[in-house]
């Protein structure tokens, strides 16, 4: 045994007495640590999943409007009716007759 004036080495002593007999214990708390370390993280990333996901539905929306929005103007601008009334009023053009009609053979 170790004599007064010496200090016992306690460290030491816990360290061997956890790590001879208590294996089974030390791995079971490491597969708890390592089980509630990889829940947090895989709920850290399925929140910004659902974040990101909400994000692009949002745009997906934006870009359906733009979509109905530009097949509306197209719909409109390319009616025939707008169309020949811009070329009369505006332009000034008029309608050819059959004489005028001039037909380029190669």
């Amino acid at each position: 045994m170790l004599e007064n004036s010496e200090r016992y080495p306690l460290q030491h002593i816990l360290v061997e007495d956890v790590f001879s007999s208590n294996k089974l214990v030390i791995l079971l708390l490491s597969l708890i640590l390592i089980s509630a370390m990889a829940t947090i993280w895989v709920t850290h990333q399925t929140r910004g999943l659902i974040s990101e996901n909400g994000q692009l539905v949002l745009q997906h929306q934006a870009l359906q409007d733009e979509y109905r929005n530009l097949k509306l103007q197209e719909a409109t601008e390319g009616d025939s009716t707008r169309v020949e009334s811009i070329a009369i009023g505006t332009l000034k053009m008029k309608r050819i007759d059959s004489d005028q009609e001039v037909v380029i053979l190669e």
